[in-house]
C-alpha cells in the first residue's frame, strides 16, 4: 500500500465516522419523536409525566436544603447555625407545601401549562436560589480565616 492510498483510505473513515454520528443522532431524534407521539395518545402517561415535572422543583431543592441541614449541624458558629436552620426549615416547608398544592390543583383542574403551577413560580425559585448562596456566604464570613498556601508552606526559620 502506498503512503497516498493509507492516507485517502483514513480520511475515507474519517468522513464516514463523522457521517454515521449525524446520521445516528437524527435517526436517535426521530426515533424519539414518534415514541413520544405514540405516548401522547396513552392517557396515563399525561398524568405521569406532568406528576414527575411537578415533583422536579420540590424534591431537587428539599434535597438540597437536607444536604446543607446535615451539613450545618457541625458548624461552629451557635448563632449562625441556629439562623441557617431556620432558613433551610422555612424552605423545606415551603417547598412541601408547593408539592402539595400543586398536586392539589393538578389533580382537581388538570392543568396542562407548568405556568399555572407555584413550583414553576419564577420569583420563589429565585428566592430559594438567592437564600441557599445568601445562607453560604453567611456561613463562610463566619468561619476563620484560613491560612495562604504561601503562609502554610514558609519556612519557620523565617
Amino acid at each position: 500500500m502506498q503512503p497516498f492510498e493509507r492516507y485517502f483510505n483514513l480520511l475515507g473513515k474519517i468522513i464516514l465516522l463523522i457521517f454515521s454520528i449525524f446520521a445516528t443522532a437524527f435517526l436517535l431524534l426521530i426515533g424519539l419523536k414518534f415514541l413520544m407521539q405514540g405516548l401522547d395518545y396513552i392517557p396515563w402517561f399525561t398524568y405521569g409525566y406532568m406528576c414527575v415535572m411537578l415533583l422536579i422543583p420540590p424534591v431537587f431543592f428539599s434535597t438540597v436544603f437536607i444536604i446543607f441541614w446535615k451539613r450545618t449541624s457541625s458548624y461552629p458558629g451557635k448563632v449562625i447555625r441556629i439562623i441557617s436552620y431556620v432558613i433551610f426549615l422555612f424552605f423545606i416547608l415551603g417547598w412541601a407545601t408547593v408539592l402539595i398544592t400543586d398536586l392539589v390543583v393538578f389533580f382537581k383542574n388538570n392543568f396542562g401549562d407548568i405556568v399555572k403551577y407555584n413550583g414553576y413560580n419564577l420569583l420563589y425559585l429565585s428566592a430559594t436560589i438567592f437564600m441557599i448562596f445568601i445562607t453560604g456566604i453567611i456561613q463562610a464570613l463566619g468561619m476563620p480565616k484560613e491560612i495562604d498556601w504561601i503562609e502554610k508552606h514558609k519556612p519557620i526559620n523565617q
